[in-house]
């Protein structure tokens, strides 16, 4: 729960999903869906249309931004919601374990007729798979009866700018091009800061109840930081801020001080009077350069330290220490 000073206006009830067969969705469940910027508002209705044919999609944005949340609510808008929902997680799965996967005898896009199938990350997956779902489209396109196709849905992913098309992904660029007309793109926390306060209220709601904590409330200067920050890790980043604060907390009140010196001091122009914690900022600034490394690199520390500029042994000892220190990074590891 915010505060009601915590913006300059009231917070509205948050909006709710139009869809079709008399079947209301709540944005309630998603907090991807939350908000009210228009970029939110096309989102929402961008779901209720897909929702009402199987034609294939594309949902453009970076990670952390929850895409599948979208994906599900277009499978339970929609006609078919009792069918299966089933979502490939690529960023975990070998490129021949997901072959075989999707494309295998008995595979995913075989065994599942009917309902919606999510793949998070289509143009990062290998270029054979790229390939084959390129060539899988056009069939699908090529049986279509007046533009619809009366199968399978199938919804993809990607953080793919098409603006930087180069020949190593030429064959990414034309698997877009080709979803193009039933995409879109959602925008970053950081270019819409106005949706932050329900996405705050809503996580905030859900992580109490996960860490056994009553209601909670963000005082109004600690919304604006989170209003003003970055977010590089979207909505990931944003829940794994909230549950830190929640779970060191004594009070039912997350204020600047629970948050951590990364985002307190993320625009500091002068230095206060009572100083600041140098070594604190460069330390909290270090964990997120390694835990966003991680994320990059799929969870491989050999690959992270190589973005850093470390080496894997130093990496480890970074992560061994946060783990002592109750801080792990655990979650952005290669399984």
């Amino acid at each position: 729960m915010i505060n009601e000073a915590a913006s300059t206006r009231a917070i509205e009830p948050r909006p709710s999903l139009t869809l079709v067969e008399s079947n209301p969705l709540s944005a309630d469940r998603y907090e991807s869906l939350l908000g009210v910027s228009a970029n939110i508002a096309g989102l929402r209705e961008f779901i209720a249309v897909q929702s009402t044919h199987t034609q294939a999609s594309l949902l453009i944005g970076e990670r952390g931004l929850r895409q599948e949340q979208a994906a599900r609510a277009i499978h339970e808008s929609g006609s078919g919601r009792r069918d299966p929902f089933f979502a490939v997680n690529a960023h975990s799965i070998g490129g021949d374990s997901l072959d075989s996967l999707l494309f295998g005898s008995h595979g995913v896009i075989e065994s599942i007729r009917r309902g919606t199938i999510f793949v998070n990350e289509l143009t990062g997956l290998p270029i054979l798979l790229q390939q084959r779902f390129a060539a899988y489209l056009e069939e699908r396109r090529w049986h279509a009866r007046g533009g619809r196709y009366d199968g399978q849905r199938l919804v993809f992913a990607t953080s793919f700018n098409p603006a930087e098309r180069t020949a190593e992904n030429r064959v990414a660029f034309g698997l877009v091009e080709l979803l193009r007309p039933n995409s879109y793109t959602i925008k970053p926390l950081r270019e819409r800061s106005e949706d932050l306060p329900y996405i705050t209220s809503f996580l905030l709601e859900r992580l109490a109840r996960r860490v056994g904590r009553g209601n909670c409330e963000i005082t109004p200067e600690a919304m604006k930081l989170v209003a003003e920050y970055s977010w590089e890790n979207n909505l990931d980043e944003l829940e794994s801020v909230l549950e830190g604060a929640l779970r060191v907390l004594p009070p039912p009140r997350i204020d600047e001080e629970q948050l951590p010196v990364r985002i307190r001091h993320a625009r500091l122009r002068t230095i206060p009077a009572e100083g600041v914690d140098l070594p604190g900022i460069v330390d909290d600034f270090e964990r997120q350069l390694i835990e966003t490394a991680l994320i990059q690199s799929q969870g491989s520390q050999t690959r992270a330290s190589r973005l850093l500029g470390l080496r894997v042994q130093t990496l480890n000892m970074k992560l061994k220490r946060y783990e002592e220190q109750g801080r792990s990074l655990r979650h952005a590891l290669a399984e």
